[in-house]
């Protein structure tokens, strides 16, 4: 086993160096596409965006979250009725004689109203699940045509993805996604994280407030 390792360790740092190298070599010499358009505004053709920093303040995705929560909070509410009123049924049932064809007839009628409750609790909840996968897709989306405008129009030819969050040490989760996060170290000249996201909000029409000194965007 130490054996395959290293021979795929070997494996990698040769990738790795042909990377590197295909990097320096577009950035000494541009492909002909990039040198007839216009000139990039970095010295890179490559930059790197925060993608988890930019969905929690794209003002458009906030708005259609608010009012998924609105619309999940009254669902729910509705649903809590219906199950409240199940309950006192099931209270007044005590009340009847056993075993006669009225409580016979009030307990189906219980049990049915039980059932379909249920069934419409996992509609509603699948409903809504994928309600808030299309609101984050479509995000995304936005996001990433976002992200290729803008990288045209400065003449960047590549964009990675990273987090700029500090991991919490007591969080595990969070610790194993910063140990195999992909972007190790970055020039903060090529995070074009801010104008991304200035960008995303001006296409909505909503201001997004300034940030605030006290609270900054990453360490």
């Amino acid at each position: 086993m130490r054996t395959s390792l290293i021979a795929a360790g070997g494996v990698t740092i040769v990738l790795l160096a042909l990377a590197v190298g295909g990097l320096q070599a577009q950035t000494q010499a541009p492909p002909q596409s990039a040198q007839r358009g216009a000139p990039s505004a970095s010295n890179y053709p490559i930059a790197v965006v925060d993608v988890t920093y930019i969905l929690e303040r794209y003002s458009r995705l906030k708005q259609a979250n608010e009012v998924f929560k609105k619309d999940a909070e009254g669902t729910e509410a509705t649903l809590k009725k219906e199950r409240d009123s199940i309950a006192k049924r099931a209270e007044r049932l005590k009340e009847l004689k056993g075993g006669t064809p009225d409580y016979k007839r009030e307990e189906e009628a219980i049990t049915k109203a039980e059932s379909d409750w249920k069934l419409h609790v996992a509609a509603q909840q699948r409903d809504f699940a994928e309600r808030e996968s299309k609101n984050y897709l479509r995000a995304y989306q936005e996001l990433q045509a976002a992200v290729k405008n803008y990288a045209e129009r400065n003449g960047i030819t590549l964009v990675l993805r990273f987090n700029g969050m500090p991991p919490d040490p007591n969080n595990r989760q969070m610790v194993q996604m910063e140990v195999f996060k992909m972007v190790l170290f970055y020039d903060k000249s090529i995070d074009i994280t801010d104008a991304v996201l200035a960008d995303l909000n001006r296409s909505a029409a909503v201001a997004q407030p300034p940030r605030s000194p006290a609270q900054p965007r990453r360490q």
